[in-house]
């Protein structure tokens, strides 16, 4: 069949779209369907969908804080807090409003320690449970 280039579309008016090369017809199809559906949920299919599920611990103190559940945190029942909603800001980024107050928080990999970390705007450090 060939290659074929291709110009994504995109929904916001900002971006002007970008060059996709393809191989097929169906190919351009699936292509402008994942670029779509990546815009519309960048995290939630990554980081949302599985990277950050499980339970998590502050890394100073090792105490356990609660559970990351699709996109909420799950708050131990000594912190007496509902869940908190968790959003997507980048590829590696989420943010929550607790008690009024916005925290940013950047998901990295550990190589040293093997963990998957977020490091919050506010300075405290997250590890998840293997």
């Amino acid at each position: 069949m060939g290659a074929a280039q291709c110009r994504v579309c995109c929904e916001d008016e900002t971006d002007s779209g970008q060059m996709v090369t393809v191989e097929t017809m169906t190919s351009v199809a699936d292509a402008i369907r994942l670029q779509q559906e990546e815009k519309a949920h960048p995290l939630k299919q990554g980081l949302f969908g599985g990277t950050l599920q499980g339970r998590w611990r502050r890394m100073q103190d090792k105490c356990l804080l609660g559970r990351i559940q699709d996109n909420k945190m799950i708050w131990q029942p000594l912190y007496q807090h509902p869940p908190t909603l968790l959003k997507a800001l980048g590829e590696d980024r989420i943010c929550m409003d607790l008690e009024g107050v916005r925290h940013e928080g950047m998901v990295v990999y550990s190589a040293s320690s093997s963990k998957l970390l977020i490091n919050w705007s506010d300075g405290e450090v997250w590890t998840k449970e293997l």
